[in-house]
């Protein structure tokens, strides 16, 4: 086995020493803290913490199932009408974040709001009269989080139908199996990985999500510590409950890694052949229509909502529009501020990715594991533990960076540092190595081999990796809110800022931006990827 070059391992070690330190420091805070602290706690807040936490958990990854797992089904395996334009739409959400549509409902459903005045000028109710649908509890927490993070466990399992070979199918129906019977005993083992996988990706969402359980008013670990942080002198107490949310968080993070591995097993050797499509016969118009209103939940009313408040803040601007100073010049700063970070971010993050990523891909050892499970650690961390990890460290060991915005980006690259090694791990694997050794044995040095061979083959993966983190960073809120520099305002943190005073139509443009700008983004990327599907199909 060759040795991998020292100055690759030494940044390899680097970044994961980097990457796992904020994780150390919260758990050396939360177990030096004092007993009666973790006493306190846990009489008092934990066990309504955990309860509430599991109830949204379990709820959100349930709706997100029967939502994902259905959608792909129908667009992969039947007969639907569209299906070419619903693959694409029913992705997009993933450019949503979740508190963007928890104000969009907030507008809609609240007294006072959309729906409220269309009643009472249109049904003949009276003020305060009208019957709304209730959203601040857990059901409209598992609704709004659910709509926004179905995608991740709608694309793998599309992708995993897309890449199951036909032929077994048909094997297992000349065998005399039901269609019924050849889906759950050859179809259904064979996805179950992506949509396992995918289903914690989900949980890991719901665990660090802050900024919708917030704007709905339902506590929650990342709600509490963010209280305990802001609202205590002694930090201790925020360390305690961030530990335990990131033992939450671990069976999950494991789980996924775990799921991950299996479904490139599984489905790496198949050969791709065309779906013979379900009919689905008088079933076609229901499903179309359960179709589009996944689509109009998830993308349609928070666009149309927040698109029409823009607009209408834009030609008839109030005394409140000036004052917060989002329609016009305003939000061009907020916007260029969140391009700024994000672009810096991503860009710092996918690169310090390569090393541990190109020393496990090609130097497999117990090493390249650790170092490479030791840059993943952050995952297990919500971006307002990362957040908080950052304050407090830069507060004690540099308090000089602390309010500027290279502590800002600092904390966004390692809080999507897993995101790139995740998706970035992809790119590296699909260079075959005789490309590399081809150019090794012409006397060329590993560094120019990789940068003249490795990184011109993985740069479509590489890119596409980059645009993944990119989308992420623009929708980050907490670590935002927490280490921006004074006067600094992000998107994000324009809209949180809005929402949290309760004035939610200046909240609308930033929004609409933030959206517009992610949705810009990633329908190249879809795009893409239906390109390499149909040239898959061209050439079968």
């Amino acid at each position: 086995m060759r040795r991998p070059p020292w100055p690759l391992v030494l940044i390899a070690l680097l970044v994961s020493l980097l990457a796992v330190t904020p994780l150390i420091y919260i758990v050396f805070r939360a177990v030096s803290a004092d007993p009666a602290t973790w006493a306190r706690l846990w009489s008092g807040q934990m066990p309504d913490l955990l309860w509430q936490t599991a109830v949204l958990l379990v709820g959100t990854i349930a709706f997100a199932l029967v939502v994902g797992v259905g959608m792909a089904w129908l667009v992969e395996r039947s007969d639907l009408p569209g299906r070419s334009l619903w693959r694409v739409l029913l992705a997009l959400p993933l450019a949503l974040p979740g508190y963007v549509a928890a104000i969009t409902y907030i507008i809609l459903l609240r007294r006072g709001g959309v729906v409220d005045r269309l009643l009472i000028d249109y049904a003949g109710f009276g003020r305060g009269e009208a019957p709304l649908p209730p959203l601040y509890n857990v059901g409209g927490a598992i609704l709004i989080i659910g709509l926004v993070t179905y995608p991740y466990i709608y694309l793998p399992t599309a992708a995993a139908l897309r890449s199951v070979d036909r032929s077994l199918e048909e094997a297992a129906r000349m065998l005399g199996r039901s269609g019924w019977n050849a889906f759950r005993q050859i179809t259904l083992p064979l996805v179950l990985p992506a949509v396992a996988g995918g289903a914690l990706l989900v949980g890991l969402y719901v665990l660090s999500d802050f900024g919708t359980v917030a704007m709905l008013r339902y506590r929650t670990f990342t709600t509490a510590i963010y209280n305990q942080f802001t609202g205590q002198i002694d930090r201790s107490g925020a360390a305690i409950l961030s530990v335990v949310l990131i033992l939450l968080a671990l069976p999950l993070l494991f789980g996924e890694g775990w799921f991950s591995r299996r479904k490139r097993r599984l489905t790496s050797d198949t050969v791709w052949r065309p779906r013979q499509l379900v009919k689905l016969g008088r079933w076609r118009w229901l499903a179309l229509t359960l179709t589009a209103l996944v689509v109009l939940l998830a993308l349609g009313l928070p666009l149309l909502v927040l698109g029409g408040l823009s607009i209408q803040g834009w030609l008839f601007p109030t005394e409140a529009d000036r004052i917060w100073g989002v329609n016009n010049e305003g939000i061009l700063v907020f916007g260029f501020n969140s391009l700024l970070v994000a672009t810096l971010a991503a860009t710092f993050a996918t690169t310090l990715a390569l090393g541990p990523l190109y020393l496990a891909v090609r130097f497999p050892s117990r090493l390249s594991r650790i170092v490479l499970t030791l840059s993943r650690s952050p995952f297990a961390l919500p971006g307002i533990i990362i957040g908080l990890a950052f304050v407090l460290l830069i507060n004690r060991w540099a308090p000089f960076v602390y309010g500027t915005i290279f502590a800002l980006i600092f904390a966004f690259v390692f809080r999507l540092l897993p995101q790139s090694l995740s998706t970035g791990e992809s790119a590296l694997r699909s260079v075959a190595p005789s490309l590399e050794e081809a150019a090794r044995t012409m006397g060329v040095a590993p560094a120019r081999v990789f940068w003249r061979v490795t990184l011109p083959v993985a740069a479509p993966g590489i890119l596409a990796s980059w645009v993944l983190v990119f989308i992420t960073a623009m929708k980050e809120l907490p670590t935002a809110i927490l280490l921006r520099p004074p006067g600094f305002d992000t998107l994000p943190v324009r809209i949180w800022a809005a929402a949290s005073e309760s004035v939610h139509t200046q909240a609308a443009p930033p929004a609409f931006l933030l959206i517009l700008l992610t949705t810009l983004l990633l329908l190249p990327l879809m795009h893409s990827q239906l390109g390499i599907d149909r040239a898959m199909q061209e050439n079968l």
